[in-house]
Formats: structure tokens, sequence, C-alpha cells
């Protein structure tokens, strides 16, 4: 029996984006910084999706006929959609288009979705929450007028950047050859086995939207050999591409192509096909004829017999910048960027200098070894255009492969004749959050499933907010391992691979492999046996006195160190005892910092007292400042966290003694403020309100916290204005007083504050926070509408802070 055999180079084309930036007075009017109200002009891109095309000229564009703007705020709540017809798109020369979009009040985010009809459904789940990550299409691909989605933030268009590009929710393929295999003759292809349907939207461009989506579209006929085919995006290891050629001019045969990508060691990794990807397979090396059927090379039993590398690169990048002399011209691509682990980067420039010019290439970075001029192809003259013809050439860079954590930039730059550009090379560095041979294990966080177990960062990434940088007003605490503090229940599992040295010189943490030589054990030091659950409030970072965790591979020389931060701690947030329009759940990060309060003891005097405080409120995404009426701070919602009830009592003899949803609010020994925490940080004029300016110069009241880090990382927390809710369900309550910081305590109104123990209404009176303007009050409220000892279940609901002691 034959073997057949293909070789194949698989090259993934990912466009660039065309950005351009607008002057910001295109977007803020007069002296204001608001958004103006008759609307923002955007720039719209559809990215490169073609072979062969350089954009220095206006080209032929695929269609925008329609397009839906959908407005969300600061929490994902839906605000509303408007439609804008073709007639409202208005084309650019250079292949973008302008088109003008109103911003509904409270709106944060901007999604575009083009060539779409959005409905209501599409655009907001049952929650009143963004839908378009679920919104499904199963209909044939339009590849003139695709289906195209982006977002944009207010805070970009308030910076003047009002360029956006619109990304395609399909992928597509193609197939060449070498030019030396004159026995082999390509007459068609097609994809098998991909997706049924796609999302319009996706939270992430590294992964298919749709995990678990049926994979069983095969198409009736056959592509042509020069001819594209567009797909949904499809998981890895299910598509397959089918080639129908004729090989030493016999009868057509079927050869099966897997999607793979090669990995450093020799070995295999199936390739996820995610959408606006361009996937060109080019056969490179044919050594028998192929299945006699289309049906027997797609029957799953029958494996790709191919093997096959893969370098993710842009095949193509499109030509973004041109300078000119009085006899020619010379243009260059965009910055380009590639894993650390690649070790070639694509280059496209064009001239119309003389035929016979020699162009000189040279780079600034040791890491950038050499060039090789992959091709070349001359470029007709465009219509209106009177430039002589050009010639576009493909060069390909030899890079060294990247094996530290960070990034390294260099520039390569482009001589023809007097005309130099510079193009910027990023190789970006080893990623070991995402790395498949060491995907971090958490173990003893209850609440996880064992999916999520599995790949601590990916769950990171995904379910907790409040942990990325931007979420921590620029701190990084997404890059490592962290314990908890307070009672820490959490430890971890780092794949051991052979060849490893690992080393870890801090007392705090220890670090063993296990029995099976498996995993690294990572443990912190004083969480076992009998000090397992001891509290401890001793707040540090590895830095680099400590080299906390180090793992060496002798065999792939790849070096990794595991950041270990004891700072903060994760927690689940539930919808329980939160009322309001906007509940919230999932998993928040939180960090702790120590604040200093002045308190009066029993006998009258003072002292002062450490309280561990969480640095925001419970079930906020982020621990920076909110004012509603500050135009820099006003996107900053998710500072407020939830909104909750203090008590359900319903009679007085509970309301006197019941405590449970106050218990039910706290996260293991952190629980909400009392009053002589607040009051005391008042009194040592810790907690306070200052007049602060934002990087505009607007003048705003800030509500915030010294702490004991001052000199440190985390010099201030705030307090952002919230208001409270009241109602007696969630569509009944209302929000009062949002321009009021408030907060509840677990502290009731009581004997000297106002009702004795014997009081009906004694228990129904809780203190709380009150900052408004610049003045700053302990008040009292009943934490339900009634009186004489009654509840209406008409409830209040404050936002609150938890500290330990």
């Amino acid at each position: 029996m034959y073997i057949k055999k293909l070789t194949i180079w698989l090259f993934m084309l990912l466009s660039v984006a065309l950005a351009a930036c607008s002057d910001i007075r295109d977007i803020v009017g007069g002296d204001t910084q608001d958004l103006p109200s008759d609307g923002v002009v955007l720039t719209l891109k559809l990215p490169n999706f073609t072979k062969n095309t350089v954009a220095t000229r206006a080209t032929e564009q695929q269609q925008i006929n329609k397009l839906c703007v959908l407005c969300y705020d600061a929490e994902a709540n839906y605000l509303g959609m408007s439609n804008i017809t073709g007639a409202d798109i208005k084309p650019n020369d250079d292949g973008t288009c302008k088109v003008k979009v109103k911003v509904v009040e409270g709106t944060a985010t901007l999604h575009v979705v083009a060539n779409a009809e959005i409905t209501k459904s599409d655009a907001k789940d049952d929650n009143g929450k963004i839908n378009l990550y679920n919104a499904v299409r199963r209909t044939d691909i339009d590849l003139n007028a695709p289906v195209c989605w982006g977002s944009i933030t207010v805070t970009d268009l308030l910076s003047g950047k009002t360029s956006l590009t619109l990304v395609r929710q399909f992928a597509k393929a193609s197939v060449t050859k070498d030019a030396s295999l004159t026995n082999f003759e390509i007459t068609g292809f097609k994809i098998v086995n991909t997706a049924l349907s796609g999302t319009i939207a996706t939270r992430s461009f590294s992964e298919v939207a749709l995990s678990s989506v049926a994979c069983t579209a095969k198409p009736d006929n056959f592509a042509t050999a020069t001819g594209e085919q567009p797909f949904y995006e499809t998981p890895a290891d299910k598509a397959c591409m089918i080639i129908k050629a004729k090989y030493y001019n016999g009868p057509e045969t079927y050869y099966k192509v897997a999607f793979q990508t090669k990995n450093p060691n020799g070995t295999f990794t199936p390739m996820a096909l995610l959408r606006n990807h361009h996937y060109q397979v080019k056969v490179t090396a044919v050594n028998h004829a192929g299945y006699s059927t289309a049906e027997e090379a797609e029957a799953e039993t029958n494996l790709p017999e191919n093997r096959l590398s893969a370098v993710v690169v842009d095949d193509n990048p499109p030509i973004v910048d041109m300078i000119a002399c009085k006899d020619y011209e010379l243009g260059v691509c965009g910055k380009q960027t590639v894993d650390g682990n690649v070790l070639k980067a694509t280059v496209t420039f064009v001239t119309t200098n003389k035929p016979d010019f020699k162009y000189n290439v040279k780079s600034n970075a040791g890491w950038i070894t050499g060039y090789t001029e992959t091709a070349s192809a001359d470029l007709p003259t465009t219509a209106g255009h009177p430039s002589p013809t050009g010639r576009l050439y493909t060069i390909e860079l030899s890079l060294t492969e990247n094996f530290e954590s960070s990034a390294h930039t260099g520039t390569v730059t482009i001589t023809s004749g007097d005309l130099s550009l510079d193009v910027e090379i990023t190789q970006l560095g080893y990623d070991f959050r995402h790395d498949e041979k060491r995907k971090v294990q958490i173990r003893g966080l209850a609440g996880l499933t064992q999916e999520e177990q599995k790949d601590y960062f990916k769950w990171m990434d995904n379910s907790l907010k409040g942990i990325w940088p931007e979420e921590n007003q620029g701190r990084v605490r997404n890059d490592g391992l962290h314990f908890f503090v307070g009672k820490n229940t959490v430890y971890y599992l780092i794949p051991y691979i052979d060849k490893d040295d690992m080393t870890c010189n801090d007392p705090r943490v220890t670090v063993k492999l296990d029995s099976d030589k498996k995993f690294w054990e990572v443990r912190l030091a004083n969480n076992s046996d009998e000090s397992y659950n001891v509290n401890n409030y001793n707040r540090w970072i590895s830095n680099e006195a400590f080299t906390i965790i180090t793992i060496t591979n002798a065999r792939t020389k790849i070096t990794v160190t595991y950041p270990v931060y004891h700072v903060g701690l994760f927690a689940q947030l539930t919808t329980n005892y939160q009322l309001g329009k906007s509940k919230a759940s999932g998993w928040r990060y939180y960090e702790m910092v120590d604040v200093e309060a002045k308190v009066t003891k029993k006998d009258g005097t003072t002292e002062n007292k450490i309280y561990h405080m969480l640095d925001r409120n419970l079930g906020a995404t982020n621990n920076g400042y909110y004012s509603p009426s500050t135009t820099a701070l006003k996107d900053n919602i998710g500072a407020i966290g939830c909104y909750f009830k203090i008590s359900e009592a319903d009679n007085s003899n509970s309301a006197k003694t019941d405590d449970h949803v106050v218990k039910a609010l706290a996260i293991d020994s952190f629980k909400v403020c009392d009053n002589m925490c607040l009051q005391g940080l008042i009194d040592n004029n810790n907690l306070a309100i200052v007049e602060e300016k934002t990087h505009y110069g607007e003048v705003y009241n800030c509500l915030r916290i010294n702490t004991e880090d001052m000199d440190r990382d985390i010099p201030q927390i705030f307090i952002p204005m919230s208001g409270y809710y009241e109602g007696k369900n969630d569509e009944d309550a209302v929000c009062k007083d949002s321009y009021h910081a408030n907060l509840w305590t677990r502290s009731r109104l009581s004997d000297y504050q106002g009702f004795s123990e014997k009081s009906p209404e004694y228990g129904f009176w809780y203190l709380y926070l009150d900052a408004f303007g610049k003045s700053l009050n302990m008040s009292n409220y009943r934490f339900v509408s009634g009186s004489s000892g009654k509840n209406t279940k008409r409830y209040r609901a404050m936002p609150v802070r938890l500290v330990a002691e």
C-alpha cells in the first residue's frame, strides 16, 4: 500500500488595523468635557482580508450597507440602540468610512455591528446585560457584505481616539502550492466539519467564542483552486481541508489536511480557527496520489496523513506609511508583532523606484539576525493617480527565540534610494500564563468547577473581575500566585516537566515535588497543620529581594518566574440581599490595606487602632473613584459595587438581635464596617473629603481614606458616590441621592444615640456614612420604611465596605 503524504506549510493571515486619529476637538465641544449631543463622528475600517492587496491607494472595499450602534454602561447594562442606513455612511478615499453616532447618557462602551439585523434579544439578556457575545447567526456568510463587529469606550472617544476597526465574525481559507511542484495541479478545495454558527461579538480574539458549537458544516461544492472559503470560527481538532488535485496528470484525487501548529519540540498541536483570520495552506511537497473519493478523505476514520508546520504571521501586512520624493515613492507596512517562540516576521514594502534599484534593509536589534526576500510583484497604476507602476516586496526576517518573560522591540529600516522608513518589530515575551505545558492549577477555593481549577490563569482572565491593571489603577496583580490575607485556604499545582530545576528562597512559601512527580506543589509556609486557619494580615509581594518561585528547564532553556502575592483575596458574590435593577454576581478580587482610626474606649480615653480594610466596596469591579458629575470619572461606575440591605428583620423582637444579613455579607473574618471604625477614621483625619483635579483640570470633591501604605503602592483608597436604593423589589426600587457617597455600617442606633433597647424601634435604625459636597457625617436611617416596630417590606439598600480587626 502506498503512503499518501503532503508536506504543508500553513500560514495565518491576521489583518492589521489601519487607525486614524482625530483631533480631540472632533468629539469635545467647547469648554465642556462631555460628548456633543448631536453625536460623535467615528472612522470605521474593515481590515485587509484579501491576498496581494496594497493599501497605498484607494482599493475596492467590501461593503458596509448598514450599522447598528448599541450603548452599554460601565456594568454592561444595555441602554439602547440606533440604526444607521447606507446613505449616512460616508466612504473615504482610503477605504475607511465616517459615520456619526449618537451616544446615550450614561454610556461607557459603544458596540457597532455592520450588515446585520440586531434584535433586542441580541442586544441584552434577561437581566438587561450585554448579550452580543451570545447572539448567534447561522446564515450563509456573505464575503461582499460581511457581518462585522467592534467596540470602543467613551474614555477612548474623550481622548481623541475615534477610529474603530470592525472585525468579521468568520474566518476563511485558501490554498496555494510551491512553484516547484510542476507535477501537482490543485483543482479545488473545501473546508469540512466547521462550526454551524458563530456569535456576532467575542470576548477574546485568541479563543473560539463557542467552544462547544456543533461542527458538521460541509459545503456541497468545492471552491476553485484560486478561490476562498469562509466559515464560522471553529474549535481546534475539528475542521480539516480537503484538497482536490491531480498528481502527475492523473485523475483527480483527494488529500486531507489538518490544521495544526508545530511545537518547538517537533510535536503538533491542533489549531483553533479564529474569526477574522485568513488561513493560507501552502503545499510544498507531494509523494503520491490521494484518496480516490472525497467521501473517503472526509471519513473520520481516515486521519490526515500529512505532516505540517505552521508559523503564525501576517503573510501580507498592508502598507500603512508612505513617503515620496520628486521621482519615486516608498511605503512600508505597520508595526509587526509576533509571539516569543516565532522565528520569522514578515514585512512588506512598496516602491516606485526604477526597476534595477537595490533596496537596503538594516536592523538595530541583535535578535533580528537577517532577512530573505520571499516574494515581489508588480503593481498596476491606479486610476486617478499618475504615479508610475511600483513593485511590492515581501521579506522574511529571521529572529532568535525570546525566552524572557518581557517583550522586546526592534526597528528595521527600509531604504530605497534617498528614502528611508522604519518598521517596528515586537517579539512578545514567553507567555508562561497560557503555556499549554505549564497550566497552573488552583486548589482549595470553594465554588470553582473542576475545569476552572485546572487552568488558574484562564479562570482569572475570564471570571475574576477587578484583577486587571486597569481595574487597579495600573497595579499589576494578574501575573502571579495569590495567597489570601486573613484565612488562606488555597494552594497551587505547577506542572513538572522533565529536566526542571526549581528554586524558592523565601521562607514564606514552600514548594515541593509531589510523590508522582507530576506537579510542583506551592503552599503558604504557615498554612499547614495547626496554623492552617490562623488569620494572617501581613501584606507582602514578591520583589527583587526574593525571587519567589523560579523554574528553569534544562532542555527548553525556558525560565519561568512566578510572582507571589499576599495582599488580598478572591470571593464569590451572590445576588442575595441585593436591591436594584443591576444586581451582580460572580468572582471578585479585593485587596487589603491597613488604616488607622482614633477610637474612644469605655473609660472615655482614646487610642489609635489599626483596621484591615478591603480597598473597594463589596461587589465592586475596581478600586477607583466614581463621580457622576465629573467627566473623567463618570464611567468608573463599577467602583460602587452592589447595593445591599443591612437587615430583613420582620418585627421588633428579631430586629434587636437578627444579624443574619450582616453575617452573610462577610468574607471570612472581613465583616461590614461598624460605626467605631468609620467615625474613628474621620476623627483621625484619615477619612476626609479633599478637593482634587482631573487631568482635564476639572475640580471635584473626593472622599478618600489614607492608608498605612502611604509611601508604597496604595497610599489611598476611595469611597465612591453611590446614593442608595429604596423599594419593595428590584423593579420597584428607585436610586436616590446619587451624588452622595453612602456606606451602611453594622451598628444599630441605640442608647445615647437615639433608642433604648426596650423601644419597638430599636434594631430598625442603623448608622451609615453620608458624604455630600464637602459635608461628611455619620447619620442614621431605618433599614426599611415603617414605624412602631413594623416592617412594610420597602427596604433601603446601600454599598458596604468590609474590615477585619
